[in-house]
């Protein structure tokens, strides 16, 4: 009866195409393999005079700005990755921060090997449309390089007559701000970690130290002291 009740369905397939974009980047920190070159990077940069130094995050700013709105920012997260690889009692000057930060700062162009896997779904706010009008939130694949998945967004409208009007793209490509003070439950917590194949005897050991509420700090600190003293 079920297979009955869908078989006058009539799918068409629209024109519409949704393409890949290799000018589509986004930054993430760059440390190399061998971490004792961490602070010889540093030193160097340190070292140089200052106005080649202003000269050179001039030019890189310039090189940036472009593709990400806020680069300054960026250049401070990265810095604040490396502090303590500065020297002791080091002042740095606001060139010198912004060029240490870029110096461990790499691009990555998230669609530049493919762009698939669309899922549509309502968008949650649904006013000021035409009737017949619905407004969707898309989700995508994207696949860059060395084949590393990310999940983007497409937004738009799909109207009385089913033609997709899309919303226009951001010129810039952002990445979430984690919430590392977010408050987790329990149990949930848990059964994720079952379902994802992680859960184990230690996972359950340190879960069950852990209130019903607890945060992500309050649970490194529960795992640094069992890795002071091991139980198992």
């Amino acid at each position: 009866m079920q297979a009955k009740k869908y078989q006058g369905l009539k799918v068409e397939r629209k024109a519409n195409k949704i393409l890949r974009d290799t000018s589509r980047v986004i930054t993430s920190l760059h440390l190399p393999d061998e971490k004792y070159r961490i602070p010889k990077i540093i030193q160097r940069i340190m070292s140089l005079p200052d106005t080649a130094a202003e000269n050179l995050i001039a030019q890189i700013m310039v090189d940036f700005s472009g593709r990400h709105e806020d680069i300054g920012h960026i250049f401070e997260q990265h810095l604040n990755a490396v502090k303590d690889y500065l020297p002791r009692d080091t002042i740095l000057s606001d060139v010198q921060r912004a060029l240490i930060g870029a110096y461990f700062t790499k691009e990555y162009s998230i669609e530049s090997a493919a762009l698939f896997n669309p899922s549509i779904v309502p968008h949650p706010d649904q006013s000021h449309l035409n009737e017949g009008s619905l407004r969707f939130v898309m989700s995508l694949r994207a696949t860059g390089e060395g084949h590393i998945s990310s999940i983007v967004f497409r937004s738009g409208v799909l109207d009385r007559h089913n033609t997709f009007l899309f919303d226009p793209i951001s010129d810039f490509v952002e990445t979430p701000d984690l919430q590392l003070d977010s408050v987790y439950k329990r149990n949930p917590f848990q059964l994720k970690l079952n379902e994802m194949g992680a859960g184990n005897e230690v996972t359950g050991y340190v879960l069950n130290q852990m209130p019903e509420d607890f945060t992500y700090n309050e649970l490194i600190e529960k795992i640094g002291i069992l890795r002071a003293k091991p139980q198992f």
